[in-house]
C-alpha cells in the first residue's frame, strides 16, 4: 500500500557551509583536491603554486 505522506523538500540551505569552507582556506586548512578544483572553477579561490587562496569573490562572500 503506498504511503500517503507527502515528501517534504529540505529547506533551502544557507551559504554557511560554503563560508565555513572559505574560512578554512583563509586559515590554511587542508582540503580535498577535488574540492579545491571546484572552488577554483566557481571563482571563490585561486591556486598559487601549491597553495590555495581566496579571490575577491570569495572574500566578498565572507564579508556578507
Amino acid at each position: 500500500m503506498p504511503n500517503n505522506e507527502v515528501e517534504r523538500c529540505p529547506p533551502p540551505s544557507s551559504d554557511s557551509e560554503l563560508c565555513q569552507l572559505l574560512l578554512g582556506i583563509r586559515r590554511g586548512d587542508v582540503i580535498h583536491p577535488q574540492l579545491k578544483r571546484l572552488l577554483v572553477h566557481l571563482g571563490f579561490a585561486e591556486l598559487r603554486g601549491l597553495q590555495i587562496a581566496l579571490t575577491g569573490k570569495g572574500r566578498l562572500l565572507l564579508e556578507t
